[in-house]
């Protein structure tokens, strides 16, 4: 895998932080106003949303980016997933939020969320802030079922969906096999779909095993020289490290494939969540310590070092809210890393109570 791009930093006991403290810290109405206008232009559905009146005198500002690289494909350091999003006030409020904080990457896991999410972006790009020289529109990725059991061939299934979306296209095809699909067959569709100019340059896989990867990855390259997978999205957290361990992660980094880590804080943030009926007391502890360590004066959340953690891991988290302010403190986790000795301590935390449920949650 590609090295991942941070902007300068200075170093603490525990990890880094960047050399300069422009952020803000929580979402407050200077952030929200910014996007008053955008918020505004968005349809009757979109008329009750909390965000304050528009004033044309806040001057915008260019997020503070951490890029990285998914193969060939430059992003932020996190995603965003839009999964169940209908375009509520929540949902506009947690675009605004994310886009403000320096995602630059969406999921779309259903048609109609990638209709939404390019519905928002064509407000967005009217805003002052979308004008900024060196700001990022934000892409957006779209899972897409492909080798079902009906014949449909990649070219189809990639028109089907957009029809669905209302002509909405992805800037990357994310492909998930559908059960028993053969996956030389698969990549065999990606190259015709390419060539017939359905299926950008650039495609994804979700949820690829380690001989289905080498398999699509291998065929392409003879089929398709153009073609370049950009990540395997795979579920990837403390919790969760089969990826890891199992020697997934390894083979991306070899094949040149990024890593999307989805339930990067365990399902429904039961990592980070005191109040899951999942979680891991000590886990928490552990990542609160290490907050204050790594902050350069700056309390890090638990939730921004356990992302953090998969960001050092290679791989690109991708937070799952419909919560403006969860998307804001999960945007913390950009811009700074675990050094190795934080990360080692996590390690072995996570390995002493790998298969140990009992005793481990709290009450």
């Amino acid at each position: 895998m590609a090295a991942r791009l941070v902007h300068a930093a200075t170093h603490t006991g525990f990890g880094s932080s960047p050399r300069t403290s422009r952020r803000r810290v929580s979402l407050g109405a200077a952030q929200q106003r910014k996007y008053a206008r955008f918020v505004g232009a968005h349809k009757k559905k979109m008329a009750s949303m909390t965000i304050s009146s528009a004033v044309d005198d806040d001057v915008p500002e260019l997020p503070d980016y951490d890029i990285v690289k998914l193969g060939s494909l430059e992003t932020s350091a996190l995603a965003l997933s839009l999964r169940g999003w209908t375009g509520g006030s929540d949902d506009a409020n947690t675009y605004v939020a994310a886009v403000d904080r320096g995602y630059t990457l969406l999921g779309a896991h259903h048609p109609s969320e990638l209709a939404l999410a390019r519905e928002y972006q064509k407000y967005w790009s009217l805003s002052d802030a979308a004008q900024l020289p060196g700001v990022r529109a934000p892409k957006v990725y779209a899972i897409i079922e492909v080798g079902q059991t009906n014949g449909a061939s990649v070219a189809e299934s990639m028109q089907a969906h957009a029809i669905a979306a209302g002509g909405a296209e992805p800037d990357v095809a994310c492909l998930r096999l559908a059960p028993g699909a053969d996956v030389s067959a698969v990549a065999a569709g990606v190259a015709t779909a390419i060539e017939l100019g359905a299926c950008p340059g650039t495609i994804a896989v979700d949820g690829f095993s380690e001989d289905d990867l080498h398999t699509i990855v291998r065929q392409l390259e003879k089929d398709a020289p153009e073609a370049r997978v950009a990540f395997n999205r795979i579920p990837f957290s403390i919790k969760n490290r089969a990826a890891e361990t199992g020697g997934v992660l390894e083979t991306c980094k070899a094949l040149g494939v990024g890593v999307i880590a989805s339930d990067p804080l365990g399902p429904t943030f039961c990592i980070t969540d005191p109040k899951h009926a999942d979680h891991d007391v000590g886990q928490i502890q552990l990542l609160t310590f290490l907050g204050a360590m790594v902050g350069g004066g700056v309390q890090r959340s638990p939730m921004q070092v356990g992302l953090n953690w998969v960001v050092t891991k290679g791989a690109t988290p991708e937070v799952e809210t419909r919560m403006p302010t969860r998307a804001w403190e999960c945007g913390g986790a950009m811009l700074w890393r675990l050094d190795e000795n934080a990360v080692g301590i996590v390690d072995e935390r996570a390995a002493a109570t790998d298969g140990d449920e009992g005793g481990r949650r709290g009450g």
